[in-house]
């Protein structure tokens, strides 16, 4: 439950849109500012703090998706619904790739809008509340057992490989590799960061006390003499 209602930056460039969405979530009692370009929506964001942007994929000048990628850098913890006019399986996979919390297709209900942000903002706040320490942890075992930092750029060769002999287009797989690729980079400053604030607390001491065994443990087929 929310004490307050959430604010809404709504960013679309058809004023029908905007104004339905303004008013319905308005008088549902949401704090509503309303932008047309992808332009504008980075201004917003930069110059105040919103908990939801409903983001259309299809604008003038920077696009939905390019709004997207920049917010997920400089915005990670406002959280993003894409609209759109478009059902388009791909651009909907690959917004969900780069942060989006759904994806929703015109014309839509505001029941079905309000669910959308409530499920996001439910899921921030759950997250939110463990993903620090979570966060940690894994970066802990990750220090202590070396295969294991390099998992993650494994998965994403073996990915590219798997979608190459499937005959994708490398355009496809270019995209979604520098998407995958900003995400690791974000989710690497996240732990870092997380971290260093961390590493003295008495939290990741026990951390560490707890993985010893686990560390001077044998590898398989090692000798355990």
């Amino acid at each position: 439950m929310f004490d307050k209602k959430p604010s809404v930056l709504i960013v679309d460039d058809e004023q029908v849109v905007r104004d339905v969405l303004h008013e319905g979530l308005s008088e549902r009692g949401y704090l509503c500012t309303t932008v047309l370009s992808g332009n504008d929506a980075l201004a917003k964001l930069a110059a105040e703090d919103f908990e939801v942007v409903l983001l259309d994929i299809r604008l003038p000048g920077m696009s939905g998706m390019e709004v997207l990628r920049e917010k997920c850098l400089n915005h990670g913890n406002t959280a993003t619904i894409m609209i759109t006019a478009v059902n388009d399986i791909n651009t909907a996979i690959e917004a969900m790739k780069l942060g989006a919390s759904d994806y929703l297709v015109k014309p839509f209900d505001l029941d079905k809008v309000e669910t959308s942000i409530r499920t996001a903002l439910d899921s921030k706040q759950a997250n939110s509340k463990y993903s620090t320490q979570m966060d940690a942890i894994a970066h802990g075992v990750e220090a202590r057992f070396d295969p294991l930092s390099s998992y993650s750029n494994l998965m994403t060769q073996r990915t590219i490989e798997i979608a190459r002999q499937l005959g994708m287009a490398d355009e496809e797989i270019q995209r979604w590799a520098a998407a995958k690729a900003m995400l690791n980079f974000e989710k690497t400053r996240v732990i870092e960061s997380s971290l260093s604030k961390l590493k003295r607390s008495p939290l990741m001491q026990k951390i560490m006390g707890l993985l010893v065994p686990y560390q001077c443990a044998p590898k398989p087929g090692e000798s355990q003499n």
